[in-house]
């Protein structure tokens, strides 16, 4: 019944800011975008978290199938010359609640009339690490399938906060500018890395999900008390987290980026079957945009998560974390073709070696997409990923697996 009243309430803000984009152009005024994403995949993967298994893409098997992948509206409300919000309403294949939000937050951006701008904003959403993600409701312009960074970011690094930002813009047309947040709610932040590992998709999680842990891998038997799934917006111990980083840019030529992330959960905390993880990293990107055309981007990652209690100086659960992507790609009209490698791992170092959480691996995926009349857009794709996990000899599997997902897609922007 909440979930129910939740969707009703929110359908309907989003009709009544469509009747008043309809009768005003003053403050507050409204607009409405959004995106409708159709699949065709073919599978031969190994299950993925759909399943609770340990395979590479949200789902797998072999065979194919025909879907629509998501459903996302995007309202923006413009609330007076320095006010704003945004509000991001999503339907996925599977989801846990089929409507559900993803982003909500106010940003204040007042006008500047010298080099240095100040801003924020406050609400939830997705802390400032993903350079390919700049689509309508964090879709990629570039490929269907996020590198394993950014498949990680949004699915499992959400939570609710305030976000401040100071930048200078120098006579050259450089902008240099500092960010720092107060976070809570993300205390379950890790939980996936450790026991499922890297993985490459495209889903977003939402304000009430919940997302399925892998059977049969011993989880349950060593930490009894954790539930069978995780809750990306949850808060444990009552502990704020925040992140600090810093950015250059100058508009059309060049992005960069540094971050550095800390939740300060509790590792010893639990509440209602969910774990505190704690879970720090530091995280570089760069976009650049070279002769002819051509679009660079790359990201590095590297962290730690750890959970439960001290036995002989370690942790039940202590995984280090790493991850790099290099994406390549080039426009040419309403073309567009786009190859990224992956690479990820992790390790550990903790008191429970039958709770096998290392791995590594590589990914290769390779995208065409022809955009028609600036609203219907057809993407190719293919990506390729091979793993090695030795906790997959629990399901009788091979440590080592290659897994190949093919898609066939047409998204409507509108």
């Amino acid at each position: 019944m909440a979930r129910l009243l939740t969707n009703t309430v929110l359908l309907g803000m989003l009709s009544g800011a469509v009747t008043a984009a309809e009768n005003t152009s003053e403050f507050p005024n409204f607009t409405l975008h959004g995106v409708l994403d159709l699949r065709y995949q073919i599978m031969d993967a190994q299950s993925g978290e759909l399943q609770h298994g340990l395979g590479k893409f949200r789902s797998g098997a072999e065979g194919d199938r025909l879907r629509v992948n998501e459903a996302a509206v995007v309202l923006q409300t413009r609330l007076s010359w320095d006010w704003s919000g945004t509000f991001t309403l999503k339907y996925a294949d599977k989801q846990h609640n089929p409507l559900d939000l993803t982003e909500a937050f106010l940003s204040y951006r007042p006008v500047s009339t010298s080099g240095w701008r100040i801003g924020g904003r406050v609400g939830m959403f997705f802390p400032p690490i993903s350079l390919e993600n700049t689509g309508t409701a964090w879709s990629s312009p570039y490929t269907l399938n996020s590198s394993a960074i950014n498949s990680w970011v949004g699915e499992e690094l959400r939570s609710f906060g305030g976000e401040a930002q100071l930048s200078y813009q120098l006579d050259s047309g450089d902008r240099l500018g500092l960010f720092a947040a107060g976070l809570a709610n993300n205390d379950a932040t890790g939980v996936l890395l450790a026991w499922r590992g890297w993985s490459l998709q495209d889903y977003e999680s939402t304000l009430q999900d919940r997302l399925r842990l892998p059977d049969n891998i011993g989880i349950r038997s060593l930490f009894p008390r954790q539930a069978a799934f995780t809750q990306p917006f949850v808060e444990v111990d009552g502990r704020p987290g925040y992140y600090v980083g810093l950015n250059a840019e100058q508009a059309n030529r060049y992005t960069f980026r540094a971050l550095y992330y800390d939740n300060s959960a509790d590792p010893s905390a639990i509440n209602n079957g969910q774990y505190a993880w704690h879970t720090r990293f530091f995280s570089l990107g760069l976009k650049a945009e070279l002769p002819w055309e051509l679009t660079l981007i790359s990201q590095g990652i590297s962290g730690r998560t750890s959970m439960g209690d001290i036995k002989d100086g370690k942790r039940a659960v202590d995984v280090g974390f790493w991850s790099a992507s290099l994406l390549f790609s080039k426009s040419f009209g309403n073309h567009r073709l786009s190859f990224r490698h992956d690479r990820f791992g992790t390790d550990e170092n903790d008191y429970l070696p039958q709770d096998r959480n290392s791995e590594n691996g590589y990914a290769w995926t390779a995208n065409y997409n022809l955009t028609l009349a600036q609203r219907h857009q057809l993407n190719f794709e293919v990506s390729h990923i091979n793993s090695n996990r030795p906790a997959r000899a629990s399901l009788g599997q091979s440590s080592n697996q290659e897994e190949t997902l093919w898609q066939v897609a047409y998204r409507l922007f509108f």
